[in-house]
C-alpha cells in the first residue's frame, strides 16, 4: 500500500469511508503518524490543521467525537477539562485545544465533541455506565473509526465488559474534583479495573479482530500505508455480549484465562478489590 500523498488524495479516500458509515455519529481514534500522510516540510501544527478541516468536510455534518483520555485523574484527584491535556494522540489534542468547551466533564475518560447534537456533556461517575459518552454511542448506534490507530485502541470494550458485569475486573474508587471553568464538582469516579498482576488480563486483539471481519462487523479498507477499520457500536456490542454469554473469558489470551482461572480459584469469582487491594 502506497502512502497518501496530497490533500486531495486524502480527502477523497476520507469522504468514501464517511459515506459507507450510516451512522451520523462516529468515533475517531487517531495516530497521526501511523498513517504516513507524508507533507514534507510543512509545520506539524498546520498538518494538524489540515487533517482537521478534511475531516470537518468529508464527514458531511456529522458527529465527531475525539478521545481526550488523560489518566492522571487517578493519580492527582483533579481534572481540569479545559487545561488537562489529551494522552492518546497529537491529533486528538490539537482538537481539544480547538474546542476546550466541547469536553465532555468525565474524568479520565472523555471526549471532545464536534458539531455535537445528542451527547452529553455532563459528568458521570461510572464513566462506562449507560448514562456515559460509551452509552450513549450505542443509543445514538455511532459509528467507532480508527484513523492510523490500531484496533488495540478499542475502548469501547471497557464498555461491553460494564454491561456483561465482567469478573476479572472490579470496582475501584477513584474519587476527586472536577474543575471546570471558575465552580468545583466534587466526584466519586468508579470503574473496573484489572487486577495488578502480571498477565492478568491481557486481550487477544488479533483474534478478535478476526472473528469481527468473519462476520463482518469490522470493516477493512486500504489507506495509505497500513488499513482503516471501523465498526457499528451496537452491532459490536451485541456480537461481543453474545460471545461472553457462552464463554466470560473470550477477550483474553490463553496465558491471561489461565492466569484469571487461578484467581478466581484462589478469590472467588467476581474478583474484588478487598481481596486484590485493600491492605
Amino acid at each position: 500500500m502506497d502512502p497518501i500523498r496530497s490533500q486531495n488524495q486524502l480527502h477523497e479516500k476520507i469522504q468514501k469511508i464517511f459515506a459507507m458509515i450510516a451512522s451520523n455519529a462516529v468515533v475517531m481514534h487517531t495516530d497521526l503518524f501511523r498513517m504516513r500522510f507524508v507533507q514534507r516540510g510543512i509545520p506539524l501544527q498546520q498538518q494538524l490543521k489540515d487533517l482537521f478541516q478534511i475531516l470537518v468536510k468529508a464527514s458531511d455534518g456529522k458527529t465527531l467525537l475525539f478521545p481526550t483520555f488523560n489518566y492522571d485523574f487517578c493519580r492527582t484527584h483533579s481534572y481540569n477539562p479545559s487545561s488537562d491535556p489529551c494522552q492518546v494522540g497529537t491529533f486528538n489534542e490539537y482538537v481539544r485545544q480547538l474546542y476546550p468547551d466541547a469536553r465532555t466533564l468525565t474524568p479520565v475518560f472523555n471526549f471532545c465533541v464536534y458539531n455535537n447534537h445528542n451527547f452529553s456533556l455532563k459528568p458521570v461517575e461510572n464513566p462506562f455506565s449507560e448514562a456515559s459518552t460509551f452509552g450513549e454511542l450505542t443509543k445514538n448506534n455511532a459509528a467507532i473509526l480508527f484513523l492510523g490507530a490500531s484496533f488495540s485502541a478499542n475502548t469501547f470494550i471497557h464498555y461491553v465488559e460494564e454491561c456483561f458485569k465482567i469478573g476479572y475486573r472490579y470496582i475501584k474508587l477513584f474519587p476527586g474534583i472536577i474543575h471546570n471553568n471558575e465552580t468545583e464538582q466534587k466526584i466519586l469516579l468508579q470503574y473496573r479495573v484489572r487486577p495488578m498482576i502480571d498477565n492478568a488480563v491481557v486481550y487477544d486483539w488479533d483474534r478478535l479482530l478476526i472473528d469481527l471481519v468473519n462476520s463482518e462487523i469490522l470493516h477493512q479498507i486500504p489507506f495509505g500505508s497500513s488499513n482503516l477499520l471501523w465498526f457499528n457500536s451496537r452491532q459490536l456490542l451485541n456480537n461481543w455480549l453474545e460471545h461472553l454469554k457462552n464463554d466470560e473469558l473470550y477477550f483474553l489470551t490463553d496465558s491471561s484465562r489461565r492466569k484469571i482461572e487461578e484467581l478466581y480459584a484462589k478469590y472467588g469469582r467476581p474478583l474484588c478489590f478487598e481481596n486484590l487491594e485493600k491492605t
